[in-house]
């Protein structure tokens, strides 16, 4: 069986509007990651950095709610649906983003919680990478918000969204050596490394997913 092209059409548009509110609720979880970062490292006192905390929780609930009913409508139409596996992909990568973000936040907890320390510099320089991820993100979003209008508006949204991400991956390398070249205790090194990789993971998944929206772009345009 094969669906009529408007049916087809109408299917796709659900999709990635479901998508395009998924990935909001992901930027806004990643944005609240970066806000208990920042409140971190300001060393503001614990509740404040609890309720940063919850709310990275909330929103990457709710980014999961969204997830689900993008299952459930790829669901209702079946395999016979072309680029389902496309669809379902993309929806992961940005899922994972979610995932990597909550996991961040409560490393981030767990540094404050346990009293740790580490330089100054170096706390600030986790929180600028926390921003420059969020950048990536954001940059995604604007790419799956012009998906279905003109295919040149949509590479450059593309290439600013990897262009992004190497950004990060740059300043995420010189910040794996300055941390290895500090001499910081066991626990709080640690600690700060899986930080610091956590975030850069986060870049990698809005990578991925770009190039899984790029691949979709061909049916969407």
């Amino acid at each position: 069986m094969v669906f009529p092209i408007d049916r087809e059409e109408e299917i796709h548009s659900r999709l990635i509007s479901l998508i395009q509110d998924q990935i909001r609720k992901v930027v806004e979880t990643v944005k609240s990651l970066s806000l208990l970062i920042e409140s971190s490292v300001n060393m503001q006192n614990e509740k404040i950095i609890e309720e940063k905390y919850m709310n990275v929780i909330k929103n990457e609930e709710e980014a999961k709610n969204v997830k689900r009913q993008i299952e459930e409508e790829i669901t209702k139409v079946g395999a016979i649906l072309p680029n389902r596996e496309d669809f379902l992909r993309l929806s992961d990568q940005i899922d994972k983003m979610a995932d990597l973000s909550e996991g961040t936040a409560f490393r981030v907890l767990s540094f404050i919680k346990a009293q740790l320390k580490a330089d100054k510099d170096i706390l600030e320089k986790i929180n600028e990478l926390s921003n420059l991820v969020l950048k990536v993100v954001t940059k995604l979003r604007e790419a799956l918000l012009v998906v279905t209008l003109d295919a040149e508006t949509f590479n450059a949204r593309i290439k600013e969204t990897e262009k992004a991400e190497k950004d990060v991956d740059e300043f995420y390398r010189n910040l794996s050596v300055t941390i290895l070249q500090r001499n910081l205790k066991i626990a709080p090194m640690l600690l700060i490394r899986e930080i610091a990789s956590m975030l850069e993971d986060i870049s990698d998944e809005a990578e991925s997913a770009a190039n899984t929206l790029r691949a979709l772009s061909l049916i969407l345009l």
